[in-house]
Order: structure tokens, then C-alpha cells, then sequence
């Protein structure tokens, strides 16, 4: 009976023995990283629709407009007093940090409706001791309809939400990496000089 049991018990280790070695000779296997790895560089992917929408000054604006320049995308809310101001303070940051030769265009989307130019210009007022690069937009209308297209477009309000978060658009226009706030300001001012460099 002791015998059968030293058996097999050496047996069962001499299984185990060889499954080990086999697991350690083999392949680690290979992990494909996600295309949407929130704060990591992307591939190229394709940029959502941002068009028919106007900013502060009622000027219509379109991303394609912009192709050419690296386009830093944020969605946020003037009358937000959480993470908006934060973001605002970082793109800001972002901004004084870069070489004077790169000029990414700032387009904000607002994620409430009815917002008006005058909650706009409080938010800056309040929020920014330094204003944005010139060439700024804060979209806010023309239309619910109109921002509610874009949100859905850009995945807001739906999941994954994107308020306060920012993408980096680069000049062939599209969507290379998407940062949520706080921002790590030399993490994003990194991407913005690749991307613009390519």
C-alpha cells in the first residue's frame, strides 16, 4: 500500500515536473494592447464628426478646418466647478510648456446646453489666471440639436463619458491619445511634440 502511494505520488510529480518546464520553455503569450488606452499613445484612429456647431463669437467652426495643426479637444461645461477649471489650468500649462513654433488650436465642446458666451467668459475670468493660446473656441451652440449630435458622435454623454477629458488630434487629423484631468502636463506636452514632429 505504501508503495502504491510513493508511486504514485511520483508519478503525479512527474507530470507536474514536465507541464512546468513546458510552461516555462513556451512563448510568453502575446497581450495586443487596447486602441483605446486612455492616457497612452494611439494608432492612428479615426476622429468623431465635429462639425455645424459655433463657439463663443458665433463663428461656425469644423475640425476639418483645422487639418494641418495639432487640435487639442475638451469636453466641459463653463459653469462646472470641479475638474473643469482644473482642465482649463492645464491646457493653459500645457500650452506655456510648449516650443513657441507648435500653436495647437483649443476647440471646447460644451456638454450642457444653453450655455451662453457671457458663462464662457466668466469661466475664463474665474478659472484662468493666464488665458488660453489666441485661436481658442468654446462650442456652445448653435443648436441643443447640434451639440447633442456631436455628443453622441464623441461618445458624450454616453459612455465612456468624456467630460473633462482631453484628445490630442494630430495635423493629418486623427485621434492619437485622450488624457482625463488632472493632466499630466509633461505627458501631454510629450505627445503634442510628437505628433506635431510626424
Amino acid at each position: 500500500m505504501a508503495i502504491a502511494a510513493v508511486t504514485a505520488g511520483l508519478g503525479v510529480g512527474a507530470v507536474l515536473a514536465l507541464t512546468m518546464r513546458h510552461s516555462a520553455n513556451a512563448a510568453p503569450p502575446v497581450i495586443s494592447p487596447s486602441t483605446n488606452v486612455i492616457g497612452a499613445p494611439l494608432t492612428r484612429q479615426p476622429t468623431p464628426a465635429l462639425t455645424g456647431l459655433t463657439d463663443q463669437n458665433g463663428h461656425p467652426i469644423s475640425l476639418s478646418a483645422y487639418k494641418g495643426q495639432v487640435v487639442l479637444v475638451a469636453f466641459m461645461d463653463p459653469l462646472c466647478v470641479d475638474l473643469c477649471p482644473v482642465l482649463g489650468r492645464d491646457i493653459v500649462a500645457v500650452e506655456q510648456a510648449l516650443p513657441k513654433t507648435i500653436k495647437p488650436v483649443l476647440l471646447i465642446v460644451s456638454v450642457t446646453s444653453g450655455r451662453t458666451p457671457a458663462d464662457v467668459q466668466e469661466f475664463i475670468k474665474t478659472n484662468l489666471s493666464t488665458q488660453w493660446d489666441p485661436g481658442w473656441h468654446w462650442l456652445i451652440g448653435p443648436s441643443d440639436a447640434a451639440l447633442k449630435l456631436t455628443w453622441l458622435a464623441w461618445g458624450e454623454p454616453l459612455e465612456p463619458p468624456k467630460t473633462n477629458y482631453l484628445d490630442v488630434i494630430d495635423p493629418q487629423g486623427y485621434l492619437r491619445v485622450t488624457y482625463p484631468a488632472p493632466l499630466f502636463v509633461s505627458d501631454v506636452v510629450s505627445a503634442v511634440k510628437k505628433v506635431a514632429s510626424e
